[in-house]
């Protein structure tokens, strides 16, 4: 997995950018229940899950 080319995300509700969530303890990005990629908005402050097959994105 190439975290450089899956690092930031546009957020679907306020499109602005997102930081993929990870834990500095882990090899692997944070996921949601799913099993989707987990994103932090910046400027909304709020966490949101990136599906990249599907393009589904959901706010948490």
């Amino acid at each position: 997995m190439n975290l450089e080319q899956i690092k930031y995300q546009t957020c679907p509700w306020d499109q602005e950018e997102g930081v993929l969530l990870t834990d500095i303890n882990e090899d692997l990005p944070d996921t949601d229940a799913d099993g989707e990629l987990q994103y932090y908005c910046l400027s909304g402050r709020h966490v949101f899950s990136y599906d990249e097959d599907s393009e589904n994105e959901r706010r948490k």
